[in-house]
Parts: structure tokens; sequence; C-alpha cells
């Protein structure tokens, strides 16, 4: 007996979209109502998936199609959510969030595209990936994001960065370390994702707003203000715009 073997494999369940196209995976609830309204979508058609809920909609741009899920928090919740939308057959995956900048001249409204993760999340390790083999982001994916961020003039850097699963441990001591090894920013979900993806061998990339500033060692939340607002729409064109060319 195959003591490794799960009990409970991901599967499509009766009712379920077919996926066959690319999908942005929000991961903050507001982003959700941003590309409904780009890609003008009415409320009464947003789609309620069961186990785990989620909200769903798929729609044509120029003949592509392209279809939006949201919103997960955390890593446990987004793996499962990955899991499902894979076993419907996505294979090309966009995660679209907001995350906390660890360098200084990384701020509010600028843009992080995470190529690869430090795991301080629970997750990952129950993903075993061939020896070898790291969890990152899909280069293509990534490039796009770079390019259509940096083509609206907007700040748009890529690289590594952290993960945790404990938003409220963000510790002054880690930001410094983490920081100063170069990573961008901090945020829940990223290294869970790559790590399903390259276990499922799918293509997967990421694209996140800045929202709150640790850089320096002192908090500051975008949140309150409305050019991290104003940022987070554009961002949400990138998504899209990202998500078609694929």
């Amino acid at each position: 007996m195959d003591e490794d073997a799960v009990l409970i494999e991901p599967r499509k369940i009766p009712g379920d979209p077919k996926i066959d196209h690319p999908i942005v995976l929000t991961l903050f609830e507001p982003y959700l109502e941003f590309l409904r309204k780009e890609l003008k979508i009415k409320k009464t058609t947003l789609r309620r998936i069961r186990f785990p809920s989620m909200s769903f909609f798929t729609t044509t741009v120029d003949g592509e199609k392209i279809s939006v899920c949201g919103t997960p928090l955390g890593a446990p919740q987004t793996a499962i959510i990955l899991e499902r939308l894979i076993a419907m057959g996505a294979r090309k995956i966009l995660a679209f969030g907001c995350c906390g900048s660890l360098q200084a001249d990384l701020q509010i409204g600028h843009l992080v595209v995470p190529t690869d993760a430090l795991s301080e999340e629970g997750t990952s390790a129950h993903y075993p990936l061939p020896e070898g083999v790291e969890a990152k982001g899909d280069e293509n994916i990534s490039q796009l994001c770079v390019e259509k961020g940096r083509e609206k003039n907007m700040k748009t850097v890529a690289g590594k960065v952290w993960t945790t699963d404990a938003l409220f441990r963000e510790t002054r001591g880690k930001v410094e370390r983490y920081g100063q090894m170069g990573l961008l920013a901090v945020e829940m979900e990223m290294s869970a994702l790559f790590t399903v993806a390259m276990y499922r061998k799918v293509r997967l990339g990421g694209l996140m707003v800045v929202s709150d500033e640790l850089g320096t060692l002192k908090w500051k939340t975008g949140f309150l203000n409305p050019y991290f607002w104003l940022a987070s729409k554009k961002a949400a064109k990138i998504a899209i715009e990202s998500c078609l060319a694929l």
C-alpha cells in the first residue's frame, strides 16, 4: 500500500465551468470588482462556485476568453481554490493581489511581479517537488506583466517575495533581514501558489500592487490613499491584458 497516496483528489464537480483559457485569480476582494467593471460584467452574471465558495465569471474580449475568480485569503484557502480550478481545466493563471513593500524605494501604488518566494507558510511542504526543482513563477507571464506595467508608466519591479501565514507577526527583525536579502515585498499566498502550480505542471505568475510600506521599519498603509486605488485600477487593466496575451 502506498502510504503517500492521497484519499481525496481534486476533481471537477457537476455544474463546475470548463476552464481551458487564461484565468485571473484575485487575492484581494476589491480587485474582483475592478476586474468586473473593466470587463463590463453585470453583477447579476457572477456565479458562486461551491467548495470552496468563490465568485467566478467568464467573458470574451476580441474573441479571446478570459475568466476571473476570487477571492481567497492566505495560502491554505488559495491552494484549495487553485487545485479546484486546475481540476476544471485551468492551465494558465495570473494571481492578482497586493503586498507590503520591504524596500524603501518601493512605494504605495508601485507594482511587484513575484518571480519566486521565501515560504513561511505551511501549505507548500505538502507538495513535494522533484529534487532540484524550485517553485517559481512562469517566466513568460512575469515578463508580460513587467512589460505591460512599464508601458503604462508604472514603476514595476520583478523579484523574490516573502510569503507568511502570520499577518500580525511581520516583525522588525524579519522585515529588516529580508529587506537586506533583497526580497521585495511580503504577502500571504505566492509561495504556495508557485509550489502547487509546479506540482501540477501548470503555468502561474503574479502581479501585486504595493498597499503598505514596511521598508523603513515604520508601517505606512495605503488603503486610505486614493493613489493606491488609482494604481490598483490600472493594475487590473494590466492583469487583463497580460492574461489575454497568453
